[in-house]
């Protein structure tokens, strides 16, 4: 089933190319620490909405979106990551350090932007490996984002009764939060869900949407 093209889908566009767009005049200006703010923004907006900061503003997330859609018209795959390394202790261990590079840099005063190197670390990660890797258990923001949204007041609901077990969102997925219940059908892990709607879309039945918890 072929991507439906909806105002929605346009509208986030924009808002992805303009992020990205603010996020290279801000590497220009060497002022990209500044991003944090309006990631601090996405948080406050997870503890309602979910992760929407990830799908509708991430500049990595934006890259990777032109990166598979080049790889599928390519028909070229990536590896999935060992199984070993997709652990919570992993995701935590990456946060930590990410957050102690920053204090590091920030202490000892040196000339070096983590922020822009974790975007490029993500981006040439992706490149070879399965995207949800980065999502699940690497992105230090998603970490946070995971936390802030777990009580969100909205996030994305499969309707169980009315799912037909077809998998179709399940594939399109970007950070596996649809999981597979015992009698074959679909639900969805609210705080890992980057709200992309992705799995809107390519339902053949309607029973992906945003909904009230």
């Amino acid at each position: 089933m072929s991507k439906k093209i909806t105002g929605l889908n346009i509208f986030r566009g924009a808002m992805e190319i303009t992020a990205l767009l603010l996020v290279i005049i801000l590497v220009g200006n060497h002022k990209l620490q500044m991003w944090l703010i309006i990631f601090a923004g996405g948080v406050m907006v997870s503890l309602f909405g979910g992760r929407l900061f990830c799908a509708w503003i991430c500049p990595m997330n934006t890259i990777f979106r032109g990166i598979d859609f080049i790889y599928k018209k390519l028909k070229i795959k990536r590896f999935n990551a060992p199984e070993f390394l997709k652990n919570n202790i992993v995701r935590y261990i990456f946060l930590a350090l990410f957050i102690l590079s920053m204090v590091v840099v920030k202490m000892k005063g040196l000339h070096l932007n983590m922020l822009l190197y974790i975007i490029l670390f993500s981006v040439a990660l992706t490149m070879f490996v399965n995207e949800e890797f980065w999502h699940r258990y690497l992105c230090p923001f998603g970490t946070i984002l995971s936390f802030t949204s777990r009580k969100a007041r909205y996030g994305m609901h499969i309707e169980e009764n009315e799912c037909i077990a077809c998998g179709k969102c399940q594939k399109v997925c970007p950070s596996a939060s649809i999981l597979t219940i015992e009698n074959k059908k679909r639900k969805n892990k609210n705080n890992e869900c980057l709200m992309c709607r992705q799995c809107i879309d390519i339902c053949p039945v309607n029973v992906c949407g945003i909904s009230k918890k």
